[in-house]
């Protein structure tokens, strides 16, 4: 993880006077970009000053030689990630490579808004060689598990692994703000092998028109299992949860229509989210 000076004193002095930070980690595959998208769900709600972000690590694993992060795109303001540190087929895992982005920040310090249950978008990218499931892999790639992780450090190659994110309302260390992974914390870009549990209770696909929009979007969702109560979220590219609208899914076609006049012109993403299980839809452009 990359830090310097300033940043590991405010670091250590976030972790003397506040609690552990708790974030679910997760990972999500958008079919129409082909990027993989990285984000934390908070366990609690921080404004600031309190949602000061000093520093950040987040490591993936993918089966290896399959697996070269390109295209990465930072999702906040004045938040920065890059990959600084690869490490294949160690001993202790020796079917994947792990992958390490770290955070930096241009400004010292960042103020995402932090609101808990809501999906915090950091990062996306793509994958050199494109989706790996039709070369002897099934296009599973993974946030690794800090807690069951078999590389975890202490490991045979010195690598400092694992996910992190240091905010001013609680402490990276010790605690490395990593409270679990949402769904496991895998995702596939293979279409064939789902592996959301959105995917496995039923999703199928969706449309979002029109789009760019003016007034009203309509959201058209297939849904193929049992019917489901969920939300549909609308969230600013800060991570603020705009609008949350309940929808009941039945089985067939669900046709959503989401009144946006009122807000901003810009960019904005959607989720559908259940009781346990969340899918990211798309971005919708308000004119």
């Amino acid at each position: 993880m990359k830090n310097s000076n300033f940043l590991f004193m405010l670091a250590f002095l976030f972790a003397s006077v506040t609690v552990n930070a708790q974030f679910e980690f997760k990972i999500d595959f958008d079919f129409d970009s082909e990027r993989y998208i990285v984000s934390v769900i908070p366990q609690e709600s921080y404004s600031e000053p309190q949602n000061i972000t000093s520093d950040g690590q987040v490591t993936i694993k993918a089966p290896t030689n399959r697996f070269i992060p390109v295209e990465i795109k930072s999702e906040l303001q004045g938040m920065i990630w890059d990959d600084n540190s690869r490490i294949d087929a160690p001993e202790e895992a020796p079917d994947f490579d792990y992958i390490s982005f770290a955070l930096q920040i241009s400004s010292g310090v960042a103020y995402p808004e932090y609101e808990v249950g809501v999906p915090l978008p950091l990062f996306s990218f793509k994958n050199a060689y494109g989706c790996t499931a039709g070369n002897g892999s099934s296009g599973v790639i993974s946030i690794i598990d800090n807690d069951n992780d078999p590389f975890m450090p202490p490991n045979s190659a010195n690598a400092n692994i694992g996910n992190a994110l240091s905010v001013l309302g609680g402490s990276s260390f010790g605690g490395y703000g990593f409270s679990g992974l949402y769904n496991g914390g895998s995702v596939s870009c293979d279409p064939e092998n789902p592996t959301s549990t959105a995917e496995k209770l039923g999703f199928s696909e969706f449309r979002v028109f029109p789009n760019p929009v003016a007034e009203v979007a309509n959201v058209e969702i297939s849904w193929e299992g049992e019917s489901q109560e969920a939300y549909l979220q609308m969230v600013d590219p800060a991570g603020k949860l705009i609008l949350q609208q309940p929808v009941s899914i039945a089985y067939g076609k669900n046709t959503v229509r989401l009144q946006v006049a009122q807000y901003p012109a810009g960019s904005y993403f959607l989720y559908l989210v259940g009781e346990d299980w969340e899918v990211s839809l798309d971005k919708i452009n308000k004119q």
